[in-house]
C-alpha cells in the first residue's frame, strides 16, 4: 500500500511538473519574444503592425458591433426580382426585364446581377410574339431577345431562396450563377416587383414576404459586411410600406407608391392583350435610356423627372438611413458598372 501510496505521489507531481513547462512554453513567447524570434525579425513584425494601427486607410465607419468598415466603393451588384406568376402578370415581368437591360447597357457584367422571374411570359402559348417581351405597342425592343440570363425562373423565386441570396445563406451546392458573393466594398441595388399591400409583398400569388423580413435580411447583409451602400427600389400597390421598417446604415429606399395607394399599368397593347409595363418602372427607364456609362446623372434627377401626373401614384423616398446627399450621388454608382479598385 506504501509503495501504491508512493507510486501516485510520483505520478501526480509529474503532471503538475509537465502543466507548468506546458503554461510557461506557452507564456513565454509572448513575454519574452526575443528569446524565440532573432532580432531583426521581431522589429520587421512590430513596424508592420504599427504601421497598420496608424495608416488603416478607407476605414471609418462602424458596424453595430463596434468593428471597422471599408468605405472604398469598388464593386457594383444587382438583384431584380418580378414575383408575380400568371399571363395576366405581363407587365411585372417586362418591369424586371426592363431593368436588367438597363444595367447590363451601363456595363454591369451579368456575373455581378442576379435575375429572378416568376414566370416565363416569354414562352408563354398564349404569346403572340413567342421568345420576345415587349415594353412599348411599337415593339421596337425585344426586352427577351437572345441575352438574356435568369438566374432563378419560375417556383425557385421563393421568399426562402431571396433571403438566403441576399443573405448569403445558401446551400454549398449552389453555383456561383445563383449567389451574391458582394462585400463591404460593393454598391447593391434591389429592385422588386410584383402584387403588394400594407408592409407585404406577394411571391407567386402563394406566399408574402413582410417589410420585417426584408429589414432584417439587410441588416444581416449589413453585419456580415455584404454591401457598402444598397438602393431599394420596389414598384407595387402601397410600395414604399415595404421599406417603412429598415433600420441598416447606408440604405437608400424608394418606392412608387405609398400607403394606401395603387401603382398603375401603362397603356394596353392590343395585340398581347395586356398592360406591357407599368407606369412608374416605365418613367424610370425613361429617364435611364438617357443616362451613359460615363453620364453625371444623378439619383436626385432621377427622383426629379418622376412625374406624379404620368405615373398616377406618389413617389416615396426614404434617405434618413444614408449618408451621402442625393445630389451627390451618380445614378451608376448602382445602375453600372464601376472602374475603381482597391489596393492593398
Amino acid at each position: 500500500m506504501a509503495s501504491a501510496s508512493m507510486y501516485q505521489r510520483a505520478a501526480l507531481a509529474v503532471a503538475v511538473a509537465t502543466a507548468l513547462v506546458a503554461v510557461l512554453m506557452g507564456v513565454l513567447p509572448v513575454a519574452k519574444p526575443e528569446w524565440f524570434v532573432p532580432g531583426e525579425q521581431l522589429d520587421a513584425v512590430t513596424r508592420f503592425f504599427q504601421s497598420k494601427s496608424t495608416s488603416a486607410p478607407n476605414i471609418t465607419s462602424m458596424n453595430a458591433s463596434g468593428n471597422a468598415r471599408a468605405t472604398t466603393h469598388t464593386n457594383n451588384w444587382a438583384v431584380l426580382v418580378g414575383t408575380s406568376k400568371f399571363w395576366f402578370n405581363y407587365r411585372h415581368l417586362a418591369n424586371t426585364l426592363g431593368m436588367y437591360r438597363t444595367v447590363k447597357r451601363l456595363g454591369m457584367p451579368d456575373s455581378h446581377i442576379i435575375l429572378m422571374l416568376s414566370d416565363d411570359i416569354a414562352c408563354n402559348p398564349r404569346n403572340r410574339y413567342p421568345g420576345s417581351v415587349w415594353a412599348s405597342s411599337d415593339r421596337h425592343l425585344d426586352l427577351y431577345g437572345d441575352d438574356v440570363e435568369v438566374d432563378y425562373r419560375g417556383y425557385e423565386v421563393t421568399v426562402t431562396n431571396l433571403l438566403r441570396l441576399l443573405t448569403g445563406r445558401v446551400p454549398a451546392h449552389t453555383p456561383r450563377s445563383k449567389r451574391l458573393d458582394s462585400d463591404e466594398h460593393s454598391n447593391v441595388f434591389l429592385y422588386m416587383t410584383g402584387h403588394g399591400g400594407d408592409e407585404f409583398l406577394k411571391f407567386q400569388d402563394s406566399e408574402e414576404m413582410s417589410a420585417y423580413d426584408l429589414a432584417d435580411a439587410i441588416e444581416q447583409m449589413w453585419e456580415k459586411r455584404r454591401y457598402h451602400e444598397l438602393l431599394f427600389m420596389i414598384d407595387t400597390c402601397q410600395a414604399s410600406t415595404m421599406a417603412s421598417r429598415l433600420y441598416s446604415p447606408n440604405v437608400l429606399a424608394v418606392g412608387s407608391s405609398v400607403k394606401d395607394e395603387s401603382s398603375y399599368s401603362y397603356n394596353t397593347d392590343y395585340d398581347v392583350g395586356l398592360p406591357l409595363i407599368d407606369r412608374y418602372t416605365r418613367a424610370v427607364l425613361e429617364f435611364m435610356e438617357q443616362v451613359t456609362r460615363t453620364s453625371t446623372a444623378t439619383l436626385q434627377d432621377l427622383f426629379s423627372s418622376v412625374d406624379q401626373v404620368d405615373t398616377f401614384s406618389t413617389q416615396q423616398v426614404r434617405s434618413d438611413l444614408y449618408g451621402r446627399p442625393l445630389e451627390h450621388v451618380r445614378v451608376t454608382d448602382f445602375l453600372g458598372s464601376v472602374a475603381q479598385v482597391q489596393l492593398t
